[in-house]
């Protein structure tokens, strides 16, 4: 499975397509590039880009939700709604769907940042805000940190 990293700007043209830096499109091997990615909703207003194998990964997350769920229901349909397979063009462009563009109210330009298992597509001034908030909310970047990785000692 790819991990993506990195964060990089690109220009969103009038047919909704915008490029898939080719580092992002290496996948685990450099000889075989990823050719087809499945865009989603992601979290906190931003398009997730998937590779076939972490989309492999989420769809068997959601089969283990049990059907008599409502929460689990009602988020499987929302997760799945408005996600589409697309293929990368001769340019490394992919075609975000106009129902993603409006969640995330993308316009000409955007964010594409690396979150390890997908790449995120961000409106600019939101991707700006979340990072910023992600930080000054707990007040700094060590304090985020906390707690969340296993010591190792």
């Amino acid at each position: 499975m790819p991990s993506f990293i990195g964060t990089y700007t690109y220009a969103i043209d009038h047919k909704g397509r915008i490029a898939i830096p080719p580092s992002m499109r290496r996948g685990d091997s450099p000889r075989r590039p990823l050719t087809t990615f499945f865009l989603n909703r992601g979290f906190d207003g931003c398009v997730a880009v998937y590779s076939p194998d972490s989309w492999q990964r989420m769809l068997e997350r959601i089969r283990k939700f049990s059907p008599g769920d409502a929460k689990a229901r009602a988020f499987r349909r929302a997760f799945l709604k408005d996600a589409m397979e697309v293929t990368v063009d001769t340019q490394g462009r992919v075609t975000i769907p106009p129902a993603l563009i409006a969640l995330a109210a993308l316009g000409k330009e955007a964010v594409l940042h690396g979150a390890d298992a997908c790449i995120e597509i961000w409106n600019p001034k939101r991707f700006q805000e979340k990072s910023t908030t992600a930080v000054e909310a707990a007040g700094s970047f060590e304090d985020l940190a906390d707690g969340l990785f296993e010591d190792d000692a």
